[in-house]
């Protein structure tokens, strides 16, 4: 999400090359030896259906400390140290640059021995996301993306295209896994006027397909900072809109819950008003 009119944030230096350096280097060492190779005690469960293994704690360790050492002064905040402390949160209101890290995106499928699974990081300061990388150490793959500079697929510039066609070939990422009750059956109703919806467990995985053309939206309630501020920037820079449901724009500092994206504003607005027919909303999502 771009800045508001006005609003005024220090350069920073994006150091593309080392960062994506360390996110490859983490996966290589910290998290394939583990694919498929986890045993028992490696593997726990945070709460039901939410498993941590020792490749994100890990990953998180080791790669926080390697981005750090690229910023001094950068602060780190990883989705399993906010499990253990959520006031760590805090530091994405503060005035020094912030790591947010979801070591392993997709743990649940890593932990089955599945796919897929990536690493994310993003890059906010005062609560704006300035850079965002996803990483795919199995199909080694590097999304990523400078606030105002674009989004690369390894050395491809995206750019993304207006979805042209009927409600039914509007295809894209649908977790329903946290909707209130109440406003399941009107979302469960509209999916089915939709084409093809999944699931997939791995916020990454949904980004790249929506930003390489594979689908036309995607569409979350949970919105935990580590799984949506890198792919939100990456969308936006692709030329993709986002929002909350409501149409106000996503900030990773936020407590706020909904969020959708989709390759162009008119296919925001049809998803939104075939998902969510009943909820109000200020407009569109923002570019």
């Amino acid at each position: 999400m771009r800045a508001s009119a006005g609003a005024k944030l220090e350069p920073v230096n994006i150091d593309h090359d080392s960062i994506c350096a360390a996110l490859r280097q983490t996966a290589c060492e910290e998290i394939l030896p583990l694919w498929r190779n986890l045993e028992a005690h490696q593997v726990e469960l945070k709460r039901a259906d939410d498993a941590v293994t020792d490749a994100d704690r890990n990953c998180e360790r080791v790669l926080g400390a390697r981005l750090a050492a690229l910023l001094p002064g950068s602060r780190v905040v990883g989705e399993e140290a906010v499990h253990a402390d959520p006031s760590l949160l805090q530091a994405l209101q503060g005035d020094a640059p912030v790591w947010i890290l979801d070591p392993v995106d997709g743990t649940n499928n890593f932990a089955a021995g599945e796919g897929p699974f990536a690493v994310m990081a993003a890059l906010v300061l005062r609560g704006e996301t300035l850079g965002a990388w996803i990483h795919d150490p199995v199909r080694e793959s590097m999304l990523r993306a400078e606030r105002g500079a674009g989004a690369y697929l390894d050395d491809t510039r995206l750019t993304l295209s207006a979805h042209a066609g009927p409600l039914d070939s509007i295809e894209g990422a649908l977790s329903g896994k946290y909707l209130p009750e109440a406003m399941r059956p009107a979302a469960r109703a509209g999916a089915a006027r939709l084409g093809r919806t999944w699931a997939s467990g791995c916020a990454a995985f949904d980004y790249l397909t929506l930003v390489t053309g594979g689908c036309q939206f995607l569409f979350y309630y949970r919105t935990l900072a580590w799984d949506h501020a890198p792919g939100v920037l990456i969308a936006n820079e692709a030329g993709a809109v986002t929002g909350r449901y409501d149409g106000s724009p996503y900030r990773p500092a936020s407590e706020a819950t909904g969020l959708l994206c989709a390759c162009d504003q008119a296919t925001w607005n049809t998803v939104r008003d075939t998902l969510l027919p009943d909820q109000p909303h200020t407009g569109g999502g923002q570019p």
